[in-house]
């Protein structure tokens, strides 16, 4: 049996399949899969089609379909036809060539259809040198109708790569069309992450691509051009937009998109159906988050997922862990991170938006009895739990405690956030298992014979941990620093130094064997005067600057605002001069390096930096005085919501002091 095919066909079908697909074993997947998922909805059938990936026992990729299955006739026309097609001069090469059935010869010398029409089999194996040979046919068989194909493939080293390719061809797919190695796959389709034509997912791919296109169940990569335009319009990082088929051009592999009038034509009209759901949902959830607001933030992230950022579908609400519940938080003053009560119903206030990823920092122990408190847990959550930067007791006979939840403007709202076991992504101790776990940390201490120190021998060295007498630190001939808090760690460059951490101890043995040996704010504070004697002013300035405002937000939107507005406003603004000011700092901190912006960081508990923060806060707190408004930008607000930030800047004479006081 051989194939029918013309001279000129022949040559045309092997450069095609030598040169037409960028990526073989996506191309043979998705040729295969979606072929069988045709099959069987022709059929009408609604056994999905299962797809087995190669294994290094099992090097084979297998597709089977429950559709009608073929003849030996089919069979012929289907996979050994090729270059007499009717769409010769079709722009749909693959259409006008037949080869899409045949592209496993990219990847195998040989591939098998065993197939099955109303209980007559046929087998053959499909040949790249064209000689076929027909294994069985027509065959009276018991199995079902439908049609099988299988591909021997090269597998060591290339499983994974495999997996990955076959699970994106079948997520394209409606729920439920595709099994793949017996289970069902994550579809694209559906779902509550579409915004209309757009999924706010990021298909798994190795080249991270920020768009995907899908249409008729075949996902095609984007390019530069519908990129930017889809990533603009959506604020998205990566999404999946849905196009109708037929309406776009797309290269003959059906692996990407081509940017015509027609396909960006296409894209706009979907984007345009994108802008109006997005509105839709933006205003359905500000109505539910009014009213409740843990309803809303899980609408929004299981619309958003991973995908978003915090001025996608924002939701003006934070919620706050309340005093006087026995909760603990990480605090980071002073540039170091230590566990602290939570005294106060605004010490651990974080945005509603982000409320998925702070359960993920949770802890909660439920059933503590009354008048018990949890307590030294610091080392226990850093070696068993170290992203977790929250704890949470939940009282004996409750099931949750109630968080507080803060309206615009930081107003306390009578809604409340439950938090308990059962919460989503937050880790969970019983009582039991707590006093367990703690009892287990405790062991028998007998009398010190010396300080816990951390020494770098030299400039640039690694740290290394000792326990030193006052005398051994002395003979170590290197500067000499204390603290009694165990937790510090210098964030940029290790200076050659010994430091002693006392705990509860007294200086005085320390500094009667090392008399020079100076507290950590003073060699902070010494440090500060060496590393920015060569600092300008301004320098310095934008440097507190840049590392204040990696943890205060609103620094960074109030003085972008700022210098926005100077460049709208006339010479004769009653407040140029600050607005001046304030571009200035900005400028300056863009050429701010990262080491100089750490270093303020780390330094930044010594009075000398104090002083140039409390500039900043000056500068910052000068502008809300001349503009009260300002204190409700938030970092997150939209391009359009600055810009009437701007506006106002610009336009509106500022507020008298007294008045504003």
């Amino acid at each position: 049996m051989t194939s029918r095919v013309d001279p000129e066909g022949a040559r045309r079908m092997m450069e095609m399949l030598v040169n037409l697909y960028a990526d073989r074993r996506l191309a043979v997947a998705r040729e295969y899969v979606s072929n069988a998922v045709d099959a069987t909805r022709v059929a009408g059938g609604t056994e999905p089609v299962a797809v087995t990936t190669p294994t290094l026992i099992e090097p084979n990729l297998v597709v089977t379909d429950r559709g009608t299955g073929m003849s030996l006739a089919e069979v012929e026309a289907t996979f050994l036809a090729f270059a007499a097609s009717s769409k010769r001069d079709s722009d749909d090469l693959i259409g006008g060539l037949g080869v899409g059935a045949k592209s496993a010869w990219t990847l195998a010398e040989s591939f098998l259809v065993d197939t099955v029409k109303g209980g007559l089999r046929t087998t053959v194996r499909a040949a790249r040198n064209l000689e076929h040979q027909v294994l069985l046919a027509g065959v009276p068989s018991d199995l079902p109708d439908g049609t099988t194909i299988i591909v021997p493939v090269e597998v060591a080293g290339h499983v994974e790569a495999w997996h990955r390719a076959v699970r994106e061809v079948a997520c394209a797919h409606d729920a439920g069309a595709v099994l793949v190695d017996g289970a069902p796959v994550d579809s694209l389709a559906g779902g509550p992450t579409w915004i209309g034509p757009v999924s706010c997912r990021r298909v798994d791919r190795q080249d991270r691509s920020a768009v995907m296109v899908r249409s008729g169940g075949t996902l095609f990569a984007s390019v530069p051009e519908v990129t930017r335009k889809v990533v603009q319009a959506t604020r998205l990082p990566a999404c999946v937009l849905e196009l109708p088929i037929g309406s776009f051009d797309h290269t003959p592999s059906r692996e990407s998109v081509i940017a015509t009038e027609r396909t960006l034509a296409a894209v706009d009209a979907a984007l345009d159906k994108f802008r109006v759901a997005y509105d839709a949902l933006a205003q359905k959830i500000s109505r539910l988050a009014a009213t409740d607001v843990a309803a809303a933030v899980k609408l929004r992230a299981d619309t958003l997922g991973t995908v978003g950022t915090a001025a996608t579908l924002p939701i003006a609400f934070r919620v706050g862990v309340p005093a006087g519940m026995g909760a603990w938080h990480v605090s980071h003053l002073a540039g170091r991170s230590r566990w602290e009560r939570i005294e106060n119903d605004r010490d651990d206030v974080f945005e509603a938006v982000t409320a998925r990823a702070e359960m993920g920092s949770t802890l909660v122990v439920t059933g503590v009895p009354a008048g018990r408190v949890l307590s030294r847990f610091a080392t226990f959550l850093a070696d068993k739990h170290p992203t977790i930067r929250r704890l949470i007791a939940v009282p004996e006979g409750a099931m949750s405690v109630a968080l507080n939840v803060f309206g615009p403007g930081n107003r306390l709202t009578d809604q409340t956030w439950q938090v308990g076991a059962d919460t989503e992504g937050i880790a969970h101790y019983t009582f039991e298992q707590w006093t367990a776990a703690m009892a287990g940390r405790r062991v028998t201490r007998g009398p010190s014979k010396g300080y816990d120190c951390e020494i770098v021998d030299r400039d640039g060295g690694a740290r290394r941990d000792a326990v030193l007498s006052g005398t051994e630190i002395a003979a170590m001939g290197l500067p000499v620093i204390y603290t009694d808090e165990p937790l510090y760690r210098p964030v940029s460059g290790h200076l050659a130094s010994v430091t002693v951490y006392l705990g509860k101890r007294k200086s005085g043995p320390l500094l009667a064997a090392v008399p020079e040996a100076m507290t950590l704010s003073a060699w902070k504070q010494r440090r500060f005067t060496a590393e920015t004697a060569r600092w300008s002013p301004a320098e310095l300035l934008a440097a507190c600057y840049v590392a204040k405002r990696q943890r205060a937000t609103y620094l960074e939107a109030a003085f972008g605002v700022a210098t926005a507005a100077l460049a709208a406003s006339s010479v004769e603004h009653p407040h140029r001069a600050l607005l001046t000011r304030i571009d200035a700092l900005v400028q300056a901190a863009g050429k701010v390096t990262e080491a100089q912006s750490a270093l303020l960081e780390e330094l930044s508990g010594c009075p000398a930096a104090h002083t140039q923060f409390n500039k900043v806060n000056e500068l910052y707190g000068e502008l809300r005085q001349a503009y009260p408004l300002l204190s409700h930008l938030r970092h997150w607000d939209s391009t359009e919501t600055r810009g009437h930030y701007i506006e106002y800047l610009a336009n509106t004479p500022p507020q008298a002091a007294g008045k504003a006081a």
